[in-house]
């Protein structure tokens, strides 16, 4: 194992055990060949931007539990300028697989509002929309798949910073591995929930910011002053 990962492994051994949190495992991604699990349909690209962590770097394994929530900060400020607001697509959340599986997992996806009660650390507010549940999987070939949760075609628009979130409702035995960006880990970027309440993935030792993005559509005209995807993926540094 290189010696960045063994350290990265060891932190997140050593944050999760004083923290009284179970312990994961993480390594550089060992594939980046992406499959795509529910795709939406076609939309114009120039009028779309991924707002969230769209990054894929490291696997975070012996974590998920499949009853639970994940969730990232997305401003639409980072995107291209769109007077008439956005409205959410879909969320898309990547998971890998270290093998073939059979397993089949129930999710929902949502966008909340932000909360501001600490102004410099947002937390989830009031829901803007929910997707239909779905099952996605099983998942094969193995490795690296983007999972793709579609939102109802009326659903509110969005001009403020929101959260995109995936909520797994039930796992399976065949559990894959989060996927982070290369990092740092940024504190209140991205949550997790196991029922208990709001958790920062980096308190418990993770590597980057969990990938998970909200694919939005801007309303009216084609949006302009486009902002490089360099310039995006930038703020998540």
């Amino acid at each position: 194992m290189p010696p960045k990962a063994l350290a990265v492994v060891l932190a997140c051994l050593l944050i999760a055990g004083l923290a009284g949190a179970k312990e994961c495992r993480v390594e550089p991604l060992a594939a980046r060949a992406l499959n795509e699990s529910g795709q939406v349909e076609t939309r114009d690209p120039d009028n779309l931007c991924r707002a969230g962590v769209t990054n894929y770097y490291w696997t975070v394994a012996d974590w998920m539990s499949g009853d639970e929530t994940y969730m990232v900060y997305c401003d639409p400020a980072d995107c291209q300028t769109c007077e008439n607001g956005w409205k959410p697509i879909s969320v898309t959340m990547y998971l890998f697989w270290e093998q073939e599986n059979t397993c089949a997992l129930s999710v929902t996806a949502s966008i909340e509002r932000v909360e501001r009660a600490d102004p410099d650390c947002p937390r989830p507010g009031a829901t803007v929309c929910v997707s239909n549940p779905a099952t996605v999987g099983p998942f094969s070939p193995a490795g690296l798949w983007a999972v793709t949760i579609p939102f109802p075609e009326h659903v509110e628009s969005l001009t403020e910073p929101f959260f995109a979130a995936i909520h797994f409702e039930g796992g399976c035995d065949e559990l894959p591995a989060l996927v982070t960006d290369g990092g740092p880990c940024e504190e209140c970027s991205a949550l997790n929930n196991w029922g208990d309440g709001w958790h920062s993935p980096c308190d418990h030792g993770f590597p980057g910011n969990v990938t998970i993005y909200a694919t939005i559509e801007c309303l009216g005209s084609t949006p302009v002053d486009a902002i490089s995807w360099g310039t995006i993926k930038a703020n998540y540094r």
